[in-house]
């Protein structure tokens, strides 16, 4: 498939699921109609109606989304109770699908620079005395967890002494993600990282919980999906954690030599 299709067929499978858990979430009285469909999924921000990072569910007005979800809400009144949800998703479906197409089309695999992405797959903010780390797999359709594993902790690595050396008084790291329910993350981190774990089922449309739908190439994340429509849970729970800087820096030089190596080679400091 080319990437524009991969793009196509993950909003298409994505979004079948998002209807599915927002119609899980109202019989389960956790969420009413709206709250279910525009802050507990991801789905807006897969259309064209996402710009400059205002969303609804953070209080921007976007006329275009009430009408959508006017129409949404017939179709869910009408099937919200049936046992099969095929016909809910495909309707509901319907309905978005001009909006999510039109967002894949001419869509490119994401390449950035190291100009524009100084540490590839991270990026982060500040909050007091702590610096938030955020993932993004820039290294599409290989995987940081596994062929760019040395490249991944190298950028990380990076990112958190360039830290150090620019806002000293930070002195914590911390991420919330799936990601931190999966092995081979939590393997570049240290025990204590492991056991501040925090979790919560405040679900939003983050991608710190819907992340783990999308496979390392783009495309919706067939297992994953499945096993959630299964169990009703998220495969990978979306977990807090936090460390100090200088502790997380220690275990990742002792443990991805190979990453100071590429850093020496390629980034001199």
């Amino acid at each position: 498939m080319t990437y524009e299709e991969i793009c196509a067929n993950y909003a298409r499978e994505f979004t079948k699921l998002s209807i599915w858990y927002a119609r899980k979430r109202i019989l389960e009285g956790l969420s009413d109609f709206e709250n279910a469909i525009t802050e507990r999924t991801n789905i807006f921000r897969n259309t064209t109606l996402f710009v400059d990072n205002q969303h609804p569910a953070t209080g921007a007005v976007v006329p275009e989304w009430d009408d959508l979800l006017e129409r949404l809400k017939v179709v869910f009144d009408a099937h919200l109770h049936d046992e099969d949800t095929t016909a809910l998703e495909s309707k509901s479906l319907d309905i978005l699908w001009p909006f999510l197409e039109e967002k894949t089309q001419g869509r490119k695999r994401f390449t950035p620079s190291l100009e524009a992405r100084p540490y590839e797959a991270w990026t982060y903010d500040y909050y007091e005395q702590w610096i938030n780390i955020h993932i993004g797999n820039t290294y599409s359709p290989e995987s940081p967890l596994s062929e760019k594993r040395v490249q991944f902790a190298a950028a990380l690595i990076r990112l958190l002494e360039d830290s150090q050396a620019r806002q000293p008084d930070v002195t914590h790291v911390s991420c919330g993600s799936w990601l931190n329910s999966v092995p081979t993350f939590l393997d570049m981190f240290t025990d204590e990282w492991k056991q501040s774990a925090k979790g919560g089922r405040n679900v939003r449309f983050t991608m710190g919980h819907w992340g783990q739908f999308t496979d390392r190439t783009g495309d919706f994340h067939a297992r994953n999906g499945a096993a959630f429509r299964k169990t009703g849970e998220f495969p990978y729970p979306s977990r807090s954690c936090t460390d100090r800087i200088d502790a997380a820096l220690d275990h990742l030089r002792a443990s991805f030599p190979e990453s100071l190596e590429h850093n020496r080679k390629h980034h001199q400091r």
